[in-house]
């Protein structure tokens, strides 16, 4: 009888059990390898060449640039680098309006507008969104390192509000005694003895001539202190200035052109910032009696225009307040279809100097014009998106704060637009770019900025060793 034959599997050593266990065992994969650089020249800089090379930056790029990481937030917003920007961009002021120089058109009941470049004699304008001042009336009285005094009239007495329109802050102040509005004269300016800015309010003739017991006197408010102090009766001088007259600084001083009812002349008034003392500077030499229509700052000058109605325009410049420059003459104004040139001759206000080297020149709310001083020739400037004017702020942009010594600001922007700025960007757990909290498209947004701005700085660096070498 046959036997059924059974597969039956003999009994295996623990030996050889191991030894089917290692066959079985596949080989973990090599680790995949780094993804590839995108940018093979990036590198990381210290911190003293990036802030170096961030303080060149527009102002306005660096408010966008603090939410890129915190220590850049932290850099930006610390008070060296802002005083490290500022003079930087003080030695740039007025050299060319693409640099750090920014020109305001002030509108009667409508918004701010900024001349934002000059090309071939185009210059565009957009409108600053300081939601403040829409549909009342305004007036900027004096600025000082890119912050702008104005008087707005809001139908309550009036207030009075420091601006940064580079960074879109602004900060209202305490208003004095028996304040009248935008009919006040106010200025603005640097005390290098304190380290603080004062608003400083003077006498004003339309006061003087509608304010029925007007008491003219002089008070001074510093934005650390934040509260108003007269200064003595004997100090008052005994001239009024008018109110759409915007204060000049330079040099320590704040400059109005005030009247001199007494003998039916204006004068130069001079108000020493830290001194607090008023004098009068005598005006440029009168050879055949022409008066003074205009005074205002170029560069680390005051300039005063010397004119005589239906002739010519003379820009006498000085620095001491004492030997005057003539710096500009002529009597070739340009031709306008329609007018009158001649009829104009009063008119013309030098703001500051475009990339060519010209001068450009304001006729009074109207138009623009660039003047050459080499060839004594004028040029029309074409403004777009502006008709008319009330007047132009020439400034230095900056990153000063308007609330001094830690005196709290408000956002300019209407609530709803776009500034470029996180909302509440002290928070931390708002800063964070890597925050668990934050959008993808956030972090693609905030990344994307900082590799442009990191080539940025590639660039600059190697820009700058390029010249040390030379």
């Amino acid at each position: 009888m046959r036997k059924k034959h059974t597969d039956a599997k003999m009994p295996t050593s623990p030996n050889h059990r191991r030894e089917e266990e290692e066959i079985n065992i596949k080989p973990e994969p090599p680790p995949p390898p780094p993804p590839p650089n995108p940018n093979p020249n990036q590198m990381e800089l210290p911190e003293d060449i990036v802030a170096d090379i961030l303080k060149r930056l527009p102002a306005k790029s660096l408010v966008r640039f603090r939410c890129v990481c915190k220590p850049w937030c932290s850099l930006i917003t610390s008070p060296n680098f802002v005083r490290t920007h500022l003079k930087l961009n003080r030695s740039q002021f007025q050299s060319d309006l693409g640099t750090s120089t920014r020109i305001i058109l002030s509108r009667y009941c409508d918004t701010l507008l900024s001349m934002v470049s000059e090309n071939n004699n185009v210059v565009e304008t957009v409108e600053l969104d300081f939601a403040l001042v829409r549909n009342l009336p305004y007036y900027v009285k004096g600025h000082s390192d890119g912050l702008l005094c104005l008087v707005i009239n809001d139908g309550f007495g009036g207030m009075a509000v420091i601006y940064n329109p580079s960074i879109q802050e602004y900060r209202k102040l305490p208003s004095p005694c028996n304040f009248r509005s935008t009919r006040e004269v106010l200025g603005l300016g640097f005390d290098a003895s304190i380290d603080d800015y004062k608003v400083v309010r003077v006498p004003s003739n339309y006061c003087r001539l509608k304010c029925p017991g007007y008491q003219p006197q002089v008070e001074v408010l510093e934005l650390k202190t934040n509260c108003w102090r007269k200064i003595p009766d004997e100090d008052t001088p005994p001239f009024f200035i008018e109110h759409i007259f915007q204060a000049t600084e330079v040099n320590g001083g704040l400059y109005w052109l005030a009247e001199d009812h007494d003998a039916s002349r204006c004068v130069i008034l001079r108000f020493d910032l830290a001194e607090e003392k008023f004098k009068v500077v005598l005006p440029p030499p009168d050879e055949s009696c022409k008066s003074i229509s205009w005074i205002g700052a170029m560069k680390d000058w005051l300039c005063v225009v010397h004119t005589r109605r239906l002739s010519d325009v003379h820009v006498w410049a000085t620095k001491d307040d004492k030997n005057w420059t003539k710096i500009i003459t002529t009597s070739r104004f340009p031709r306008i279809p329609g007018r009158d040139p001649f009829l104009d001759s009063f008119r013309y206000m030098p703001l500051c100097y475009t990339e060519k080297g010209a001068v450009l020149m304001s006729v009074r709310g109207e138009r623009f014009v660039t003047f050459d001083t080499r060839d004594n020739t004028f040029e029309h400037v074409d403004i777009r998106g502006a008709q008319h004017w009330l007047q132009e702020t020439v400034y230095c942009e900056s990153l000063v704060s308007p609330g001094g010594g830690g005196n709290p600001t408000e956002s300019a922007v209407a609530l709803g637009s776009d500034v470029g700025v996180a909302e509440g960007e002290q928070d931390e757990d708002q800063t964070a770019v890597g925050d668990s909290t934050s959008s993808n498209s956030l972090r693609q947004l905030l990344v994307g900025l900082k590799r442009e701005v990191h080539n940025l700085l590639v660039c600059s660096v190697g820009h700058r060793n390029i010249n040390d070498d030379n």
